[in-house]
């Protein structure tokens, strides 16, 4: 957002905090079956549409800081290496040997000169080139140019580095994003710094972790010791674009914006801004620091869940500024999101196949988790064979 743009959000915020109500969503009441979190035929159509046909997160740029530095993939189901090129560029390929299939890296992160196959030696270049085929004597008749490592659309965009599995596929991240992509370019998201990233497996549904997220009506209750003291009366406000929605969630010092001038409004210093990145990322700009959240699913009861936290090095300098960033890292990570939002759905997905409901009733304030679900939905249901 620019600062403008800041200011307005603020005083939507603001007028909504008097009538202490979030901004209208879908204005009813409505119901979601629970086999939209059990169904293993609805998860195949999931992966094929929504995971198949759009721009996939990766990884934040800085984890590409020099050429050869490569990540690999958190999810089995997309085994992809991506490294930065000699030339600057972000390439990616599935992390498969043309040979005979071996993983070419293990580790998530690294840097390398080249991809050296460790079942073989078969030699690739950053570009995937096969450059080098052991004995080549052995294989007459193959010819290098026709066995590079096979290639994924990529690209770096926003601070952040796309994928898709999709091999067709042209990303043009700012068009897929619309506005949300200049507000990842308005707050520098680029210019951030990693401190330290998770990977854990959840027994929840995809989904179900990520509706967690998109309501605060739970926050004075579930996060009573923890997140309520900072939304006190709190409210949200939402925007959509696309598949792609933001929540605004004032803070609880919200009210302070009385004492200042509106060109010293910083949307950051009164509320959070989270934004749902079509179909699994989540990403959190807190006061002083970034969550980047990935969901990615195994089985309709298990999904891989990776959470990475950003920050500015001007903000958090010498053993003081790297105390304080694992105290917020403990507190968000492990507190906030393991220990209430995702061990609360994991209780909800152990009941869903024996308890006596067959349906989840959504609220007022709960209409996002409907809105949601129906982007999701209207993919799984296209058959255009085009992202919509």
């Amino acid at each position: 957002m620019q600062q403008h743009e800041q200011v307005s959000m603020l005083k939507r915020l603001m007028t909504l905090r008097e009538t202490r109500r979030d901004e209208k969503m879908l204005d009813e009441v409505v119901t979601i079956p629970v086999t939209k979190y059990t169904d293993e035929s609805l998860l195949d159509r999931e992966l094929a549409s929504a995971f198949g046909r759009f721009p996939l997160v990766a990884c934040h740029s800085s984890a590409l800081p020099d050429p050869g530095s490569y990540v690999t993939s958190d999810w089995d189901l997309f085994p992809y290496v991506v490294v930065r090129g000699e030339d600057g560029g972000v390439r990616a390929f599935y992390n498969q040997c043309r040979h005979r299939g071996a993983r070419l890296v293990k580790e998530r992160t690294g840097a390398v000169k080249n991809f050296v196959c460790p079942f073989h030696g078969w030699v690739y270049g950053l570009d995937g080139a096969l450059k080098g085929i052991t004995r080549s004597q052995d294989f007459p008749g193959v010819n290098a140019c026709d066995h590079g490592l096979i290639e994924l659309p990529a690209t770096e965009s926003g601070g952040l580095v796309w994928l898709s599995r999709d091999r067709d596929a042209k990303l043009d991240i700012p068009a897929f994003l619309g506005a949300f992509h200049d507000d990842l370019v308005n707050f520098d998201v680029a210019s951030l710094v990693p401190y330290k990233k998770t990977k854990v497996v959840k027994e929840a549904n995809w989904k179900l972790l990520i509706k967690t997220y998109l309501e605060g009506y739970h926050v004075p209750y579930l996060h009573r010791d923890t997140l309520a003291f900072a939304f006190k009366r709190g409210v949200i406000a939402h925007d959509e674009d696309g598949p792609h929605f933001r929540l605004s969630a004032a803070r609880t010092n919200i009210g302070e914006t009385a004492s200042k001038p509106e060109d010293e409004w910083r949307i950051l210093d009164y509320a959070s801004v989270y934004y749902t990145l079509f179909p699994n990322t989540f990403f959190i700009l807190h006061p002083d620091y970034v969550s980047i959240n990935t969901f990615w699913p195994l089985a309709p009861d298990r999904t891989v869940w990776t959470h990475e936290m950003l920050y500015r090095a001007e903000d958090f300098t010498g053993s003081a500024g790297q105390s304080a960033l694992e105290k917020r890292f403990r507190f968000t990570n492990d507190t906030v999101f393991d220990q209430e939002d995702f061990a609360i759905a994991e209780e909800v997905q152990r009941g869903l196949l024996h308890g006596g409901s067959d349906h989840h009733v959504l609220g007022l304030a709960e209409g996002l988790l409907a809105m949601f679900q129906d982007t999701i939905d209207a993919r799984v249901d296209s058959t255009t064979g085009q992202p919509v």
